[in-house]
């Protein structure tokens, strides 16, 4: 279980780094085209339609999986935080195996409209011609991803592993 750990650990970090990456890359492209737009005249084609086909696929379904395992999704915990720690790994593990089955039917679905998509050479045709096909591959990776993240931590929590849900940003995935 400790390899399955670490190597999830390390393809979503690599997917997180990945997705701050572009988040710069964003940062510096929306900006250029900003200064070349108003101080020179001259805006960067396709500034609008890469930020939105590409920039933001890979900066919000990347990261995913990394979110996940530092706990760092929204959780609204009225009644759970009052229950023994048995009776919240049980719910949490539950949790997670509902999600789960929701994002793998959601990478299911987003991974066959990838393919078709990519069968039919899908472009958006604006200030430039740009193949938006590609990265529409990124969605069911990081859903994919995180799939296998939750379904490990439900495992983790019904197995009697309480770490799943004390994990903060600095700790590990391990156990």
């Amino acid at each position: 279980m400790q390899g399955i750990n670490r190597a999830l650990e390390a393809l979503s970090g690599a997917l997180d780094t990945v997705g701050k990456l572009v988040l710069m890359i964003t940062m510096l492209h929306v900006s250029a085209d900003v200064v070349l737009r108003y101080v020179f005249n001259n805006p960067l084609a396709g500034t609008i339609e890469i930020s939105s086909f590409y920039y933001m696929i890979a900066i919000v379904f990347l990261p995913l999986a990394a979110v996940e395992l530092r706990n760092g999704h929204i959780s609204v915990e009225i009644v759970a935080q009052y229950l023994s720690e048995a009776t919240q790994r049980i719910l949490i593990g539950c949790v997670c195996l509902l999600a789960a089955l929701y994002y793998g039917l959601l990478t299911w679905r987003m991974g066959a409209v990838a393919i078709e998509k990519w069968h039919v050479g899908e472009t958006y045709a604006s200030s430039l011609d740009i193949a938006i096909w590609p990265p529409r591959f990124l969605m069911p990776l990081g859903c994919g991803l995180l799939v296998v993240v939750l379904v490990v931590k439900a495992m983790r929590l019904f197995a009697g592993d309480s770490q799943p849900l004390h994990m903060a940003q600095d700790e590990h995935f391990e156990e």
